[in-house]
């Protein structure tokens, strides 16, 4: 039995679907984002329009105003987003009840056990798509492959409301001339090592030495050799797994010393081991994210000698790199703090001594307080991924 995957990848989703509520939006530049009054504010999706006056996703409002001076905003309304998924997901279960959700507006579709062909599997990209701009007025490309990697790979190859076959018979010449970058899990500080070792394309990962590749960015080097190749095996989506922990606050005003940053880093750090709890994880790796009022970002990270969620040892450590690392050539903008290289409380090896420092030497809750009655409350940005920062 051939093994058949679809990607299904809805279009632009957030602001197609805002379009569809209102129109009047399509004559104007506008971006999808959380409450603008906030600095933490960041775009989600923008219309057709605002990618033409070269707004892009993941920058602040205020970066995209600068771009695009009459942008308008929509603050993200998920429960109007949520219905038209769930629309969508009630057409791919016209065909198979095997699909996996990835994120709101993505899907797996494991079409293996329907036994149809590649072909066949084509023409129903292509009723789906045809299906989801009848019935909900938005639109979807559709990758068709026999591995969950390539069929992401196709859903991304043609925009908008295209269908994209990768098969055993053209993905050297479809997925390997494309930038490696395109691959899933190759994000910005990964392409960036890649790159400095002269591999650019996915045909480059694909052909390169695994343990060169393994050297240069350790098991995700050689995870990334086998989905050049389409070979998904260790590729599981519906694990759900989760790879880092991470938090972020951005104030309403700059900080300016590092009494006011430790009090945001403790604040973090509490956040940050209630969530470890909750899911019964420890974490061995500890980064922070530090963006000045330039947007200029600095990122560094530590090692921890056992898994930890103790939050006066993720503070310490989190501290400890801001107070080596930052200048205060600029005032600071936002700060984030991460773990990584986690641990299931299941699998944890006793440990009858731990001879890190656990203290604080400093008066934290004095510095909360002063921090509050400037800042007032502050809202944290939570994260929980399998990528990198």
């Amino acid at each position: 039995m051939e093994r058949i995957i679809l990607h299904c990848d809805m279009n632009n989703y957030y602001a197609s679907v805002e379009e569809k509520s209102n129109p009047n939006l399509k004559k104007v530049p506008f971006a999808v984002c959380g409450d603008p009054e906030m600095r933490h504010s960041i775009v989600m999706a923008k219309n057709s329009l605002a990618k033409k006056a070269g707004v892009d996703t993941g920058i602040s409002y205020y970066q995209a105003k600068q771009i695009c001076p009459e942008l308008g905003y929509i603050k993200a309304d998920y429960q109007k987003y949520l219905k038209e998924t769930k629309l969508a997901r009630n057409i791919y279960l016209k065909y198979t009840d095997t699909i996996i959700p990835y994120g709101m507006d993505e899907s797996w579709i494991d079409l293996t056990e329907t036994g149809v062909t590649m072909n066949e599997a084509r023409q129903i990209a292509d009723l789906i798509r045809l299906e989801i701009i009848y019935t909900q007025g938005l639109s979807a490309s559709v990758g068709v492959s026999d591995n969950y990697i390539f069929s992401k790979l196709g859903s991304d190859y043609k925009k908008p409301n295209a269908t994209t076959v990768i098969s055993r018979d053209n993905y050297k010449q479809t997925a390997w001339p494309l930038p490696a970058s395109d691959l899933l899990f190759v994000g910005k500080e990964r392409n960036k090592k890649l790159r400095s070792a002269g591999i650019k394309t996915i045909g480059d990962i694909a052909t390169a030495d695994p343990k060169r590749l393994h050297k240069l960015l350790g098991k995700a080097g050689y995870d990334i050799w086998q989905y050049a190749n389409g070979d998904d095996r260790n590729f599981h989506p519906e694990n759900n797994e989760i790879g880092s922990v991470g938090n972020t606050i951005t104030p309403p005003d700059d900080l300016h010393n590092k009494e006011e940053v430790s009090a945001i880093l403790y604040l973090l750090a509490n956040s940050i081991c209630a969530r470890l709890k909750k899911h019964s994880l420890k974490a061995c790796c500890i980064s922070i994210c530090m963006k000045d009022n330039q947007f200029n970002q600095m990122i560094r990270q530590c090692s921890t000698k056992y898994p930890t969620d103790n939050i006066n040892l993720i503070f310490n450590k989190a501290f400890a790199l801001f107070t080596m690392h930052y200048k205060w050539e600029h005032p600071l903008r936002s700060v984030g703090v991460r773990v990584g290289n986690l641990h299931s409380r299941e699998y944890e090896q006793l440990m009858l001594f731990h001879d890190d420092d656990c203290e604080i030497s400093v008066d934290i809750d004095h510095r909360i307080k002063m921090l509050t009655s400037t800042f007032g409350n502050l809202y944290v940005e939570k994260t929980a991924m399998t990528k990198e920062w």
